[in-house]
Order: structure tokens, then sequence, then C-alpha cells
């Protein structure tokens, strides 16, 4: 069902007409009425709460008019999700069918499944969430936490597997609240017991996404409001027909043993309490040990495998020894690989073992696991069993060396693969405080950052990294990467710190300056110091030009068109973009290639050049599109709306537009995706809705206002003010107006003052002061003429008004 169909409904079924449900929720009857009328009409989420609030409608009616107004709107993110390729789930159906039916009945968000490690916890949360993932159409999504050491890092973990990055001003938290804010989605994260200080963060999303539910498995409980703890207990092992029996007998079976059920069998699980990691490691025995002498040879390790200290967590008094009896049936050879193996963080490569025989030993005690790949995995509990032994032996410094040694020499290709190894690496190089291998450790992991927009994670890190005492020639690099990082999530103190000790390091070693300049001059242009980031770009382009640096020359003559046009001097600023444009093709990546398109598209819009900004823009989004970089496609989209709506293509600008502003929410960047509602608000204005562009556009200001964006406000001011100009409401335009021309003079860009000016005079018009009108239409005049520029009445009909009584007085 549409979306204006199903209000239709929920409105005859309240009993309610459109006056009554307008006025209830504080919209106008006119609204109501377009969004039952237009089946294509696309409400804004906050007129959909408003409704579904003023029809009290119950969570599922809620969900599905929520859903309605967003029918072609993406999932979080593609979610590969877990693994498919599952044992068979035995001895649990009873458990995950009474889960799924507590889930199902929407009581509980948060979803706590604890117990011992081994116990099968992760096993059983896949079967529920295998389950129940139809029943959420926005989305599933599984995040392993077992390589995170870091509370703070958990949130970052679900942006990442909701395809979210970090770019702009927004905290994590809030971008991932609202990527999920109107979605009904469900959350697996596995192996929370290190990261429980992040149960705050888990209960502040679900506070602020009623569709999301979070099932968690950890050994201990989050201790937070809202939480369902369900222990999972260890399997019935009393009878030959129990589950422990049964799983015993089928992992001995997988590993090419044919065993009966019989008491023997029953007896071993008995003693080894259910567990079902135990049960798995002495079943992989049965291929050298006959049942009768495996269960001899338990009556001597049994005593070690429960009634530990009751201080100790639950996996020390129940699975170290398990896991260490299989340990030491190890030759001492598979005992040394695998103390060795522990220090890889998510698994290692095949590689990392010369010995095959070896480690097929370790694979038949299901000590280690092998992936399609050959990529070899270890088990959390049974990992952290391998560095206790690591210690014991006084290995430990070594094998960590050597890991760090290791990673910090790693070919760029391979971080991907092993991002959970290099961090653990970058991790514990800060920790021994190894700055020379801190810092190449940290530059491997920049591009995987950067590429996967997770900024945040890669400026906390290199704080930690730029703290320790030392320099290194990597120190250059690494503070360019960070400052570019800082910059692009708004982090500008850190972003300035770095920025001035890059430049100064530079100017010391002779060597970089061209990358720190132009560094340091995007940061100054994106805190609106126009003047320094000319002089910065303009050096580094003197000096790139002596030094044949071609990249360094198309970065700086993209950054001295971006300072000119931000000035005023449009024709220059086209000119050197053109030039940088030509120069990134032949020098620069797909990412500088995308910037200078945009860049370009918007520098010929605004000199009048439509059909060239069209093909620019178009080329952008393209570029964008294939790196699969939304923030670019986004930013390309805006460029291409705005002009389309510069040249009356209405229509296509609607729709750039509103997937911009889509974009950028499914992002969680609700800041940039608000100021698109000025955009959207313009566009409703030139189509003679001015209702519709009354209140996209106080909420665009209301937004640029509490970010204290002076830019951002300046536009939805000078936005807002022709609306209100446009519907005879001249005293609220003339506050308007004053506050737009006064922010537009404080931050030094008079690019869009035109447009404020054209307010100014049509608000002369109405005061009957006809000369001033025509002193500030001539300003305005002077203004373009100045700026090389060409740019359009913000509202066309009202200043040709205001032009027709500017001549008529000159007659």
């Amino acid at each position: 069902m549409s979306f204006s169909a199903l209000l239709k409904w929920l409105r005859l079924a309240a009993g309610l007409t459109q006056e009554a449900l307008a006025e209830r929720a504080g919209v106008s009857p006119r609204a109501v009425s377009d969004l039952e009328r237009d089946p294509r009409r696309i409400p804004r989420l906050d007129t959909v709460r408003l409704l579904a609030d003023a029809l009290a409608l119950a969570e599922a009616d809620r969900a599905a008019l929520l859903a309605a107004a967003r029918p072609a709107g993406p999932p979080p993110s593609p979610t590969p999700g877990p693994p498919r390729l599952l044992p068979p789930l035995i001895g649990r159906a009873g458990v995950a069918a009474a889960l799924v039916e507590l889930l199902d009945r929407g009581e509980t968000r948060l979803l706590t499944l604890t117990g011992p490690g081994g116990v099968g916890k992760t096993r059983l949360a896949l079967e529920v969430f295998e389950t129940v993932r139809p029943r959420y159409p926005d989305g599933a999504l599984f995040a392993d936490l077992a390589p995170l050491r870091d509370p703070g890092q958990v949130l970052p973990a679900i942006a990442h597997e909701a395809g979210l990055d970090e770019r702009g001003p927004l905290p994590v938290a809030d971008r991932v609240a609202a990527a999920f804010r109107d979605k009904r989605a469900i959350l697996l994260l596995d192996n929370f017991e290190h990261l429980v200080d992040a149960g705050a963060d888990v209960v502040a999303l679900l506070g602020a996404c009623p569709g999301v539910t979070v099932l968690v498995t950890s050994r201990v409980p989050l201790r937070v409001r809202a939480e369902r703890d369900y222990r999972i207990a260890p399997l019935e092992s009393g009878r030959p027909d129990a589950p422990a029996v049964r799983l015993f007998t089928e992992r001995a079976t997988a590993a090419g043993v044919s065993l009966e059920a019989d008491e023997t069998v029953a007896r071993i699980c008995r003693r080894l309490e259910g567990l079902p990691l135990a049960i798995e490691l002495a079943a992989a025995r049965t291929r050298v040990l006959p049942p009768s002498v495996l269960l001899d040879r338990l009556e001597h390790r049994l005593p070690m495998l429960v009634g530990g200290p009751r201080d100790l967590p639950d996996r020390q008094r129940t699975m170290r020894d398990a896991i260490g009896w299989s340990y030491q049936l190890l030759s001492p050879a598979a005992q040394a690989v695998f103390r060795t193996l522990s220090v890889f963080a998510g698994g290692c490569p095949l590689a990392a073992v010369d010995d095959l025989d070896t480690l097929t030993e370790l694979v038949d005690a299901s000590l280690v696991t092998t992936g399609p790949d050959g990529r070899l995995g270890m088990l959390e509990t049974i990992r952290e069993y391998g560095l206790e032994r690591l210690r014991d032996r006084g290995e430990e410094d070594a094998a960590v060396g050597r890991h760090i040694e290791f990673f910090a020499s790693l070919e760029p290709a391979a971080v991907e693969s092993e991002k959970d190894n290099v961090r653990a690496a970058l991790d514990r190089a800060v920790e021994r405080g190894d700055a020379a291998a801190a810092l190449r450790l940290w530059l491997a992991l920049s591009g995987f950052w950067t590429d996967h927009g997770l900024l945040h994670e890669g400026v906390r890190a290199a704080a930690a990294v730029f703290a320790l005492p030392g320099d290194a020639p990597d120190r250059l690099p690494a503070l360019a990467g960070a400052a570019r990082m800082a910059t692009g999530i708004s982090a500008f103190e850190e972003a300035t710190a770095w920025c001035e000790q890059l430049v100064g390091l530079a100017r010391r070693t002779g060597t970089g300056l061209v990358t720190a300049l132009n560094t340091r001059g995007v940061l100054a242009r994106l805190v609106d110091r126009y003047a320094d980031a000319l002089a910065d770009h303009e050096e580094a382009l003197a000096l790139a030009e002596a030094s044949g640096d071609r990249a360094g020359h198309a970065a700086a003559l993209i950054g001295t068109a971006y300072a000119r046009f931000f000035t005023g001097h449009t024709g220059e600023a086209i000119e050197l973009a053109e030039r940088g444009l030509a120069e990134t093709r032949a020098a620069g990546s797909d990412r500088d290639l995308a910037d200078a398109l945009t860049l370009l598209a918007w520098q010929a819009m605004h000199a009048g050049l439509h059909e060239r900004a069209r093909e620019l823009g178009r080329e952008g989004v393209s570029v964008a599109r294939a790196m699969g970089d939304r923030s670019r496609v986004a930013e390309a989209l805006r460029g291409l709306g705005t002009n389309a709506q510069l040249m009356g293509r209405y229509e296509e600008a609607g729709e750039a537009l509103r997937e911009c502003e889509r974009l950028n929410r499914d992002r969680g960047d609700d800041h940039t995706a608000d100021q698109l509602l000025a955009h959207l608000g313009h566009l409703s204005m030139l189509t003679g809705d001015l209702e519709a562009a009354r209140e996209t556009s106080v909420i665009a200001l209301a937004s640029a206002r509490r970010y204290e964006d002076l830019w951002a406000t300046a536009m939805s001011t000078t936005q807002l003010g022709h609306v209100e100009l446009a519907d005879g409401r001249v005293e609220r335009a003339r506050a308007l107006f004053a506050e737009s021309r006064e922010l537009f003079g404080r931050i030094g860009n008079p690019m869009y003052l035109s447009w404020c000016l054209e307010g100014l005079a049509g608000l002369a018009v109405s005061d009957g002061d006809e000369p001033l009108a025509a002193r500030l239409c001539e300003e305005r005049e002077k203004l373009l003429s100045r700026l090389d520029a060409r740019l359009p009445p913000m509202n066309p009909p009202g200043f040709e008004a205001v032009l027709e009584v500017v001549r008529a007085g000159r007659e």
C-alpha cells in the first residue's frame, strides 16, 4: 500500500477529517490533502512522525507508515552478515524457538545470551538471527566484536557494518542513530564481554531508534537498562540419547570415527558437563583414543575442569583446563606453533605456518580452524589460553615483537584482509612505546580507515601515536594523513595542531612541504580563512612547479581555485580549476578527480555555463559511484541538482537533491542532509508551494543554528527570507535578510550576497522606497560583475517585479 493510501485508511479508521488530523499534528490541512491525493509525493520524516503521533498509532502501524514513506529507501547496508555454512544445531531447538518467540513479541529489544566460554552462545545466536532476520526489512547486521579492544570502537564497528562513514562533524553515535532512526533492523553483536562499558552506547542507540533490536552474546551481562539476560545452560548429558551425546558422536563422525551413542560416551559428556566446546575438543581425539581410553584420560583431568576460585571468570573455571588437556596432548612442535598463532587477532594467513603436518595436528584437535580460503582462525577462548601459555614460557615479548615487525612491513594491498592484525600490532607498538613501528602501522591502516570512512578511529589512533617520544621519517606523512582525517570529521583543533607540526617539520627537513602546505590550505579554507588558504596553496604551487611534483601541483591548483572561488574571483578560479582538472586526470586519484569535477561544476554553474556544469556534474557523480564513495556522490548530486534548478529543470533538480538528502541521511549525516532541505525549500518556492518551502526552510535554519554553521545559517536565512517576502510576511523577511547580510560580511564569502541584496530590494519596493530599491539593484549588479558571476535571482518572478518598479521610476 502506498503512503497516501495508508495515511487515508489510518485517518478514516481513527474517525478524523483531514482538518482534524492536521490540527492534531500541527500541520496544514493542505499538507494532509496533498499527501493523501498524490501517491508520488515523498513526505518528510518529521511530518510522518507528527502524523503518527496525532493518529496515536500502535507500534506496528507506526512502523508501516514510516516504511511506506520511504518505499525506495535502501537498508542500512548490503549486510554480508554472519557465516551461513553453520553446523547443525543440536539440543537447542526448544531454546532457539523460545528466543525467537521472545523477540517476536516485541517486548525485548536488547537480548543478551550469557554463559561460560564454549557453551555455544554464538551458534545459538546465529540460529535465532537467521530465523528472525526476514522480520526486519531494513537490515540484519552481524558484528564480531572479538578483535576490538576499546569500548569506543563498538559504535564505529556497527557504523562500518552498516556502510556508514565518518566524514563530517557529527559524532559516530549521532550518525548511527540517524541511519537507523526510522528503520526496522536487528543487530547481532558477538563477543561483547570485554567491551561492556559500551553497553550505555547500545542503550542510547535503542532509545533513539525504536525499530531496532539488538541481540548480544557475552560471557557476562551488560547490566544496563532494558536488557533481558538469557543464560545459556550446558547441553543435557545424562542419557545415551541426550543432546550432548549426539553432539559428541556427530563431531566424532566428522573426524572420521563412527561411534555408538552408548553409556561410555554419555559418561564422557557428563564429565565434560555438557559444554559444547569441551565435547568437540574431546571428540576430535577419538581418531587416536577409543572412548574407553578417552574416559580414563579424562579421569585425571576432570577435577581441573570445575571448582576453581569463585572470583575467576566462568571461562577460567570451566574451559581453561578443557583446552589445556587438548594442548597437553599435542606434540612439542604443535604446542609451539599453537602458542605463536595465539598472537594473531582475527586469524592469520595459511603461510604463517610452515609445517603442514603440525597444522593438521592443530586442526584435528579443534584448536585451529581453516576457512574456505585457507585462512587460519582460533576461537577467542582458545586464543586467550594460548596467550597465557606464551606468557608462562617467557615467549610473549619476542612473539609480539615479531608480530609488530611483520605487520609493520605488510604490503598495502594486504591490509584490508589483515586489518585486525594490523590494529592489534598498532596497539601493541603504542603500549611498548615503539614510535617508529607505530607510525608505520598507522600509515598502513590509514588507507583502510579512509576508504571505509572510519576517520574517528584513525584520529584517535593518531593522537596516541604522536604522543610517543622520539621522531621517525614516517612522522611527516602520518601527520599529513592524520590532519586530513581530522579535517574530514571537523576535528579542527587536532587538525590545526597537526598541520602546524606538519608544516614546521617539512620546513626543517626540507621534504614534503608541498603536501604540508596543501593540507594546511584545505583546513584554512574550511574554517573560512581564505587568505591563509590562498597563501599556502600558492606557495605549494610554486614549489611543486619547481620540483616537478605533478600530483602536488594539481592539488595546489585545485586548492587555489577553491580559495579564489570563495573570495569572488570566479573567472580566475575557473581557469585554475580547468588546469587542475587536466593535471588531476593525468596524475591524481579517482578521489581527487571527483573533487576536481565537483568544484569545476559549481564554478561553471556560477559563471552561467549551465550545460558545462551539467556535463562535469554527471561525470563527478559517475566517478564517485564507481568508487562507492557515497559522500562524494552526494556532494556531486548537490551541485548537479542546484544547476538543474537554476536551469529551470525542476523535476530533474528534485530527483538529484532528494537523492542527495537521502544519501546523507543514510550515512548518518543529518547536518548536511538538513542543509539540503534549504535547497528543496528553494525548489518548492520556485514551483509555487510556499507552505512546503517554509516548512523545509525553517527546519534547515534551525539545524544550521544548532550546529553553529555560519555559512549554512547565512544561506538559510536568505532562503527563508525570500519565502516570507513572497508570502507577504514583510517584517519577518526584513529580520532574516538583515541577519543574512551581516553573516555574509562576517564570513568573507560574497558569492551569494547577491540573493540577499535581491531580497532587500524587494523589501524596499514593499516599503515604497523606490530609490533604495534602485540602489540595491545597482549594488547587486556591481557585485556580480566584480565576481564575474552569472548567478540568476533566487526568486526570478519576484525580482522581475522589483526591476519593473525600478525601471518605471527612472522613466
